[in-house]
């Protein structure tokens, strides 16, 4: 835990000064297409080309200021929530971090979120951790052009359930059976539980302690 910790704030430092080279980037980017605009482009050699070229760099940017500020929502993670964590919140930090992940595999996602906010019992960490864990087992049963579908569910809303949240992770085109033997002692130690079927993972999560929830 020290080590995670250490590695914690070090990363939350260095996200939070990205995010103020993002934002130099971005002025100076703002900067130079409003003088573009007053004053047309520049007569030179493809000086036509630089408008395209201002409009990539503030693409990349945004994308590179959503990616930091994602990451400084995971560095914080440890010392922030030690003890139970919000699951939606989570959701989304560590599947937009694993993105690239998908990408490589030639793969699409979506997240569908059924609640706002849904406290789970554990290390904000550990519960990052399972989510990502669940998103590469099931990648490895994917092929190209396949896609995911993350749903979040809160659980025990009809039935009692030992359990305060679901996180399925599918693929309806596919019915191979993800491996979760890397997934289950953890999800043990959270007082979780993992299922996993034809083309989907099933990650259930415990109530923080002392709120609700039959022991299971």
């Amino acid at each position: 835990m020290r080590n995670s910790l250490f590695m914690g704030k070090i990363l939350a430092s260095v996200s939070h000064e990205m995010q103020n080279v993002m934002a130099i980037i971005k002025e100076s980017g703002s900067l130079a297409d409003d003088i573009l605009d007053l004053n047309g482009p520049p007569r030179m050699r493809h000086g036509d080309k630089l408008d395209t070229a201002l409009h990539n760099i503030q693409t990349q940017v945004r994308r590179g200021s959503e990616l930091m500020h994602m990451l400084n929502g995971f560095a914080h993670a440890a010392t922030d929530h030690p003890k139970s964590g919000d699951l939606p919140r989570f959701a989304k930090q560590i599947f937009a971090l694993a993105d690239r992940s998908v990408r490589m595999a030639q793969c699409t996602w979506q997240l569908e979120l059924g609640a706002d906010s849904l406290q789970a019992d554990g290390n904000a960490l550990m519960l990052m951790q399972t989510l990502y864990l669940g998103m590469e087992a099931v990648l490895a049963v994917c092929g190209p052009g396949e896609h995911i579908h993350v749903t979040l569910r809160a659980e025990g809303q009809n039935t009692p359930s030992a359990y305060a949240a679901r996180v399925r992770i599918a693929v309806p085109a596919n019915t191979q059976t993800p491996d979760a033997s890397r997934l289950s002692p953890i999800m043990e130690e959270l007082r979780g539980a993992c299922e996993a079927g034809a083309g989907f993972l099933d990650l259930l999560y415990a109530p923080p302690h002392g709120q609700g929830g039959l022991c299971p």
